[in-house]
């Protein structure tokens, strides 16, 4: 199960870093994960064995955990599952600390929002796990052809995630979301200080001219739209000033002693009613009342109604979810002009 170190790709952690949206999802209602969480998340190893019966004790001393990425034993869990239909067991080596960067990466932007020092923590860890891969093939490998397959595969590999990061960086620019920019920029100027990293660990055994920094950087601000990025900070905190000063705010609270979905249909049909051909009676941006809704109104257990279940009851296309009949709360009478 130790084997053949050196044919691992060890740097595509950083791109499955890169398109996490996590960091670059326009939706501010993301899951807050803890930096632990994301380094279990992407750096949690698998490792299938061919066998179902087995010693804990003697596999966990077999472990030659720094082919892995890990310092030491005590920085991982060692979690075994049997696959009965495969006949095999999986290890999972599950990350029980956060390695963080020794390194001073230059000219890296410095994160001003909690995502970006998120990423930088994220990238950081798995930076010094792939120095501790990268130094574990040079001190035992068992030949330099060995050596020089890693750096090879590994080092083109990087150099194509740099290039598929500034595609990436391409599309992000598209969405005008300056935070999400902000944070992919961050993560191509880290990958192109990875390339670099390798190719001067493993100059003696591979070389390569598109490998050098001052290239990889101009191919990168080549793409930058700087119209886009221009002090991100600064609008950064007045966002947050706006958040706090909404925060503030105290916001009502709606308890339902009627069915959710008689109440949504009562909203969907009062969004719909027509007081004039093609004039609706109420105008308003349906997502952002989706938004007040879920944060005001319980449900009869008492539970906040989840924004799938507003957004699918309130679609058009969505009969279904909605009521009919007796059941169906007449809003009609709202509209009607003598009541106007």
């Amino acid at each position: 199960m130790n084997l053949e170190a050196y044919k691992c790709i060890d740097v595509d952690v950083f791109k499955e870093i890169l398109v996490n949206k996590f960091f670059h999802d326009l939706n501010d209602d993301d899951e807050n994960f803890t930096i632990l969480d994301l380094v279990k998340k992407v750096n949690t190893v698998e490792i299938k064995l061919q066998v179902i019966d087995h010693d804990i004790k003697m596999l966990n001393s077999q472990i030659k955990f720094r082919q892995y990425g890990f310092r030491a034993k005590a920085d991982f869990k060692l979690i075994p599952k049997k696959d009965f239909f495969e006949n095999e067991t999986i290890l999972y080596l599950i990350p029980q600390k956060v390695y963080e960067l020794e390194d001073v990466i230059k000219k890296m932007p410095v994160p001003y929002c909690e995502k970006g020092k998120t990423l930088n923590l994220l990238l950081g860890d798995s930076f010094e796990r792939l120095k501790v891969k990268s130094k574990n093939i040079l001190r035992n490998s068992a030949n330099d052809n060995q050596i020089t397959h890693y750096a090879k595969k590994n080092i083109q590999v990087a150099l194509r995630n740099c290039y598929d990061a500034r595609l990436f960086l391409v599309k992000i620019q598209k969405t005008k979301n300056r935070n999400a920019i902000y944070l992919v920029i961050m993560a191509n100027i880290f990958m192109i200080n990875v390339l670099s990293y390798l190719h001067k660990m493993f100059s003696s055994y591979y070389k390569d001219d598109n490998n050098l920094k001052d290239k990889q950087k101009s191919a990168l601000y080549d793409i930058m739209d700087f119209s886009l990025i221009r002090d991100p900070e600064a609008e950064y905190k007045q966002k947050e000033e706006t958040r706090k000063e909404n925060q503030e705010i105290k916001l009502p609270k709606i308890q339902l002693h009627v069915q959710t979905n008689q109440f949504l249909t009562a909203v969907y049909d009062s969004l719909n009613f027509e007081v004039e051909e093609n004039i609706r009676g109420i105008e308003i941006d349906q997502k952002e009342l989706e938004d007040l809704i879920s944060r005001i109104v319980y449900d009869k257990k008492g539970n906040l109604l989840k924004k799938s279940t507003i957004s699918t009851c309130l679609k058009p296309s969505r009969e279904d979810k909605r009521v009919s009949g007796s059941k169906k709360i007449d809003v009609s009478k709202y509209f009607d002009p003598k009541n106007r």
